[in-house]
């Protein structure tokens, strides 16, 4: 009996580590500043979202990932500057809100 309770228990640890482990996404989106990401402001112009989304992240807002109506903090930052206002397709991992990017491209 003792061996089919620890069995049954060794079973249910190693289901809820993988219930709470982010999961690993593909996802397109546009790379933004958190102030107008947050505020749903957007510009219409590409070369003017690119100029607008650089002066925030250099203002001090953080870079965010927005996908529709979802937005993700990105939580390694430095990987995604050079993407500021463009739109990009990442891979990475979710944990909640936030996404840690292990791979961007921009989108054409």
């Amino acid at each position: 009996m003792k061996k089919y309770l620890l069995s049954g228990a060794l079973v249910l640890l190693i289901s809820a580590s993988f219930v709470f482990k982010g999961g690993d996404v593909h996802l397109k989106g546009v790379i933004e500043d958190s102030t107008c990401a947050e505020s749903h402001t957007q510009m219409s112009d590409p070369a003017s979202r690119v100029a607008c989304v650089k002066k925030c992240l250099k203002a001090g807002a953080s870079a965010v990932l927005v996908v529709g109506d979802k937005v993700y903090k990105i939580a390694n930052q430095k990987a995604v500057l050079k993407y500021a206002g463009e739109n990009v397709s990442v891979d990475g991992t979710v944990t909640d809100d936030t996404i840690q990017v292990t791979k961007i491209t921009k989108d054409k």
